[in-house]
């Protein structure tokens, strides 16, 4: 990706927050079966009260980052993609299934963007250690990545956003500036100890 130009690819996974390189752990999840929202890999994801994955929301708990999924197709033909349309049908009795990357220490690099995908107010370099919400926008069908970015009109000490800053994404090319990188961890996670089940 071009560092310092819009347009997010979500949450990238880098590592498991101990400094191990992503190995493409995931954990497997229902999606819906009808009725489902369209979701990108690299989006953030939730549990829902239905018990199944959907789509995160800016400012509450999810439970990871949506890496695709697999589901057999009306012939009875496995597919794997790395999106879900919620509007494909399944062969009768299928679940469709998730990846999730639900590690609630992995580490991901974001884009950053205001609150309506613009450059805004940068973070500067005293940004980690903040939290700050994801800004939702629908992903590409084409590539099936996200464009979700890290929403910096947000950034604050308050405990409920989703992301916590760790540091700027120190890959040559990355700057502190209009849509720079940022290494984030999950900050409001249905998945950390204290956290109710179930949020939305």
């Amino acid at each position: 990706m071009a560092y310092g130009a819009s347009g997010g690819a979500g949450l990238q996974p880098l590592n498991s927050g101990n400094g191990v390189t992503f190995n493409g752990v995931t954990n497997q999840y229902n999606l819906p079966a009808t009725g489902g929202q369209t979701i990108f890999q690299n989006d953030p994801v939730a549990l829902s009260t239905a018990g199944v994955i959907i789509r995160g929301t800016a400012g509450s708990a999810f439970t990871g980052v949506f890496q695709g999924c697999k589901y057999q197709d009306t012939s009875g033909v496995w597919q794997f993609t790395n999106f879900f349309n919620g509007a494909t049908s399944f062969l009768s009795g299928n679940v469709p299934v998730a990846m999730v990357i639900d590690d609630p220490m992995a580490q991901y690099t974001i884009t950053e963007s205001d609150g309506t995908g613009a450059s805004g107010t940068p973070l500067t370099a005293a940004a980690p250690g903040l939290n700050a919400n994801f800004l939702y926008t629908a992903g590409s069908t084409r590539t099936g990545i996200s464009a979700v970015t890290l929403n910096n009109s947000t950034a604050s000490s308050a405990s409920g956003l989703n992301m916590r800053v760790v540091s700027l994404d120190p890959r040559v090319g990355n700057a502190v500036g209009a849509f720079a990188n940022w290494i984030v961890q999950i900050n409001n996670g249905q998945r950390s100890a204290g956290t109710p089940g179930h949020v939305i």
